[in-house]
């Protein structure tokens, strides 16, 4: 299979177990190899900032220069290898419904159960929030953003994590802008993730790997039929799920 892309979430997907991180690394740099003309795509989609993001690769054995892309802060920022500067394109997307920051936190004032997480985690396109994770929370939170004249992508994770961004936003709609600049289909588009964060990645057109340890708040996916539950953790969830999808060669495996 030629020209396809690759999207791994980093904490508890990509990184969690050593050995299976390195294993994931060796094979696809060696697909990747043994293309020849074609191209793999590799992209991180992570909840972490830029500078986060880089630090923790190359902790983990990575090299920046194995990934095309780089998708932080719950896709409220796009870096192409080798530039500095977030995808100006991909800023232009966000803010193309009329997304305002400053409206989003008035509107949600009286939600006396949010917290705003630290100012590092807050950026143009993304407010980011500490909330219980309840039935009568989400309700309430959806009730105030409806009232926006702009509608908002609200991304839940770890029971507790909340980020309100542009719709499209998240880290579906920086895989999204991604493949159509590439000129990827669906069906050569792969993610995988672990958590909340990852729901809106996941619950796509292309093909998702959900990796052993994935969070129950994923379970909903499990109707999908393009949605594959790997049994093994981590890294290793991710090569289970490349493998039985056909996205590996059998050379790989070893």
């Amino acid at each position: 299979m030629s020209n396809w892309c690759l999207v791994t979430d980093i904490d508890g997907t990509l990184i969690g177990e050593e050995a299976s991180t390195r294993e994931l690394r060796r094979a696809v740099l060696e697909a990747r190899r043994a293309l020849g003309n074609g191209r793999i795509h590799w992209v991180i989609a992570t909840g972490r900032g830029i500078e986060s993001t880089r630090e923790v690769l190359l902790e983990s054995g990575f090299e920046l220069g194995d990934f095309d892309a780089l998708v932080t802060s719950v896709g409220a920022e796009l870096y192409l290898t080798g530039e500095v500067l977030p995808c100006s394109r991909y800023v232009s997307h966000l803010g193309a419904g009329g997304f305002r920051r400053d409206a989003v936190l008035e509107a949600l004032t009286a939600c006396e159960f949010l917290r705003l997480q630290a100012d590092a985690e807050q950026l143009p396109y993304k407010v980011s929030y500490i909330m219980p994770d309840r039935p009568m929370h989400r309700e309430r939170l959806h009730a105030a953003l409806a009232r926006l004249p702009f509608a908002c992508e609200t991304i839940i994770s770890h029971d507790e994590y909340l980020d309100v961004a542009p719709r499209p936003g998240g880290k579906g709609a920086a895989v999204a802008h991604l493949i159509d600049r590439w000129g990827l289909s669906t069906d050569r588009t792969i993610a995988a993730g672990d958590s909340g964060n990852d729901a809106n990645m996941l619950d796509q057109h292309w093909h998702a790997i959900v990796v052993g340890n994935g969070w129950t708040e994923l379970a909903r996916l499990r109707t999908r039929p393009n949605v594959y539950f790997a049994s093994a953790k981590h890294a290793a969830g991710v090569l289970e799920g490349l493998r039985a999808l056909g996205f590996l060669a059998d050379a790989t495996a070893g």
